[in-house]
């Protein structure tokens, strides 16, 4: 099984580097708190909050509630990461699971 939250704490690292070099991406989550779940299927579920312009560090919880979920399988979540797979084929084919708003679904498109 792939080591999920080595794979998602490298993802904060770019993406907090993207928000530092893009003002357009700075600009649509200034001022945004938000709480993001991975619910991994055949693993532990992890918690990251975007919070003042930075995405912290995921880490594992028992906790799922929060402002957007993602539940897939490591499998899956590792293939959307690599880009190997794109989010929308895996939520066509009911491997990936989201829960979140629009604006929100937006954020995860820029994280993934």
């Amino acid at each position: 099984m792939t080591d999920v939250s080595k794979l998602l704490n490298e993802k904060v690292i770019e993406f907090n580097s993207k928000i530092k070099d893009d003002t357009g991406m700075a600009k649509m989550i200034e001022g945004k708190t938000r709480t993001i779940c991975i619910c991994v299927l055949d693993g532990d579920n992890y918690v990251s909050k975007l919070e003042n312009l930075k995405l912290g560090d995921f880490e594992r919880t028992d906790d799922t509630n929060s402002d957007l979920i993602v539940t897939a399988s490591s499998e899956i979540l590792e293939a959307l990461i690599s880009k190997t797979m794109s989010p929308i084929k895996a939520f066509m084919k009911a491997n990936l699971k989201v829960k979140a708003g629009l604006m929100d679904m937006l954020l995860l498109k820029k994280l993934f």
